[in-house]
């Protein structure tokens, strides 16, 4: 049998029509009812990435995390969310800056925090995971400076406990090799339904400084790597051409072949983004076939600290798995003979002051 998604268009944040849509897109699959029972506890986990609020676009949306806590009520299931941020930034300062605790305090539900951890797969991840009965992925439609997207798949390396990521960061460098991290996390966490806030995407810098895109979309299924390929094809890039869902799909953890996948709601065909701008173009790599390797070594970018936009919070510092970073009141830099380019440094900044700076090469690639 395909596997299903739904592809379900919602063009604002307004709570009626964000729930409307939402349900809609489930209903697509088979109502909530057919997922969710009552009496289960169900993990709602969204993209966190830090202590920012909606309208930055870069955590999912309040709304539609809202949308999906009353529907998981209605079938008389306990919801709860649970997400950890990047970094030094703590829950529960994520919680409080991304708007979360005041939401969780309006709809009745609990926030989750780190008290224990279970190793699985070699991944250190929060244990009130594992305290669940379902999990409901709710992760945003945006794009990756080292991953190239960031969809469905790697938000559930959200499970993995606070700086232990960054540690994981260091050890494992490259994007090939992380790959590999992200989905063994994925393989010990994989949640049972999937809804990507697509209504505000993000591309360019992403996932915390790039462009925000009015793509008015919500894409949901029972497979991650499924929604991924349906992200992927929405944009016009092969599936496969994304690390994580090549690799979630060689492990037989998800469907990536659109022929395989069967869509319902919206058809991709009418709803394909234009210009949608992602970092990488593995295509003109392959189709150097074996210089390809030689040509890599000459393609470089790093971080930049835009000292103008630097408030001096340290976020950045505190981060870094190689204490690459110095911030003081005078200058703020980044010793790239220390850097290994994880750009976690990018991807915690809340004021979009570390940029990324690529040389010639780079930007022929898309990098």
């Amino acid at each position: 049998m395909k596997t299903k998604v739904a592809i379900v268009k919602c063009r604002s944040y307004e709570r009626e029509k964000v729930g409307r849509a939402v349900k809609e897109a489930f209903g697509l699959l088979g109502g909530m009812e057919r997922f969710i029972k009552r009496g289960e506890k169900v993990l709602i986990k969204p993209n966190m990435l830090s202590a920012r609020p909606a309208e930055d676009g870069v955590c999912t949306h309040l709304e539609v995390i809202r949308s999906v806590v009353r529907l998981v009520k209605d079938c008389g299931a306990v919801p709860c969310v649970g997400d950890n941020p990047g970094g030094s930034i703590s829950p529960a300062k994520a919680y409080e800056g991304s708007g979360l605790l005041s939401f969780a305090k309006e709809e009745g539900v609990e926030l989750k925090e780190v008290k224990d951890i279970k190793v699985v797969n070699g991944i250190p991840i929060a244990s009130y995971v594992f305290e669940c009965d379902k999990i409901i992925n709710l992760p945003k439609m945006k794009t990756h400076s080292l991953m190239r997207l960031t969809g469905a798949v790697k938000n559930m390396y959200g499970a993995a406990a606070g700086l232990h990521k960054t540690e994981l960061h260091k050890k494992f460098p490259s994007p090939e090799e992380f790959t590999k991290v992200l989905i063994d996390t994925f393989e010990a966490v994989k949640p049972n339904l999937v809804l990507m806030d697509g209504i505000v995407s993000m591309d360019q810098a992403g996932p915390a400084s790039g462009r925000l895109r009015d793509t008015g979309l919500l894409i949901a299924g029972e497979d991650s790597v499924a929604v991924d390929s349906v992200f992927a094809e929405l944009i016009g890039i092969r599936p496969l051409d994304i690390l994580t869902t090549r690799e979630a799909f060689n492990r037989k953890l998800g469907e990536a072949d659109l022929e395989n996948i069967e869509i319902s709601g919206e058809k991709i065909s009418d709803n394909l983004i234009k210009d949608f701008e992602v970092p990488g173009k593995p295509g003109l790599i392959t189709f150097l076939g074996p210089s390809a390797k030689f040509v890599a070594k000459f393609i470089k970018f790093w971080p930049r600290i835009h000292e103008k936009v630097c408030k001096k919070c340290r976020i950045c510092a505190e981060t870094c798995p190689v204490s690459a970073i110095t911030i003081d009141p005078k200058k703020s830099i980044i010793d790239l003979k220390k850097c290994i380019r994880c750009m976690c440094c990018h991807e915690v900044c809340p004021y979009r002051a570390v940029e990324l700076r690529r040389n010639f090469l780079a930007k022929v690639f898309g990098l």
